[in-house]
């Protein structure tokens, strides 16, 4: 039985180094991302300096406009509560 044993705790040695090497890889490739996304957030904003404050305001007009619709669903649902 003691082999039986030694191969289950190789085993699960195994399995232990395989998951620590997988979320080291995981990290390592999130880091790498978040460095090429500042990498690139710098390029754009040296080729394009009004790309940021125009996305900015397209997005807030967009966020404003969904909000009005929201409220507004919001309210002729109340609406239509309250008069039944």
């Amino acid at each position: 039985m003691t082999t039986a044993n030694s191969e289950v705790d190789r085993l699960k040695q195994i399995a232990t180094d395989v998951a620590y090497t997988s979320v080291g890889i995981g990290i390592l490739a999130f880091q790498k991302t978040q460095v090429r996304r500042r990498e690139l957030m710098e390029e754009i904003q040296h080729e394009f300096p009004h790309a940021t404050a125009f996305v900015a305001k397209q997005v807030d007009t967009t966020v404003s406009s969904v909000a009005m619709l929201l409220t507004s669903l919001i309210n002729s649902r109340t609406d239509s509560h309250t008069t039944k």
